[in-house]
């Protein structure tokens, strides 16, 4: 667990900084993009690391169909997360404390 939690706060680290140098580099106001870009990473990462929704259903129907044996799978959505993504969901809720003190 403690490396779970470390791992975690070492990529929301590396998240902060890659949104700070993208910043600087694209020129948008930090304090203003931060929590969207966070909440949007935040979603793609889960969304890549689940299993079982419309998207792999899709797939899995596709190459049961190419082989013409079709299988009936269970309606459960698993997700396999890990610590990037607490990381990302770390860096969003910090980033939405942050950007709620600004604009108070």
């Amino acid at each position: 667990m403690k490396k779970v939690i470390g791992w975690s706060i070492l990529s929301s680290i590396i998240i902060a900084i890659a949104v700070w140098i993208a910043s600087i580099i694209f020129t948008f106001s930090y304090g203003e993009w931060s929590f969207f870009i966070g909440l949007g990473l935040s979603v793609i990462i889960f969304f890549f690391s689940s299993s079982g929704g419309a998207l792999s259903k899709g797939a899995a129907f596709e190459a049961s169909e190419a082989g013409w044996k079709i299988r009936k799978e269970n309606n459960d959505m698993k997700a396999n997360v890990g610590a990037v993504f607490y990381g990302s969901v770390l860096y969003t809720i910090i980033s939405l404390i942050v950007m709620v003190i600004l604009y108070l």
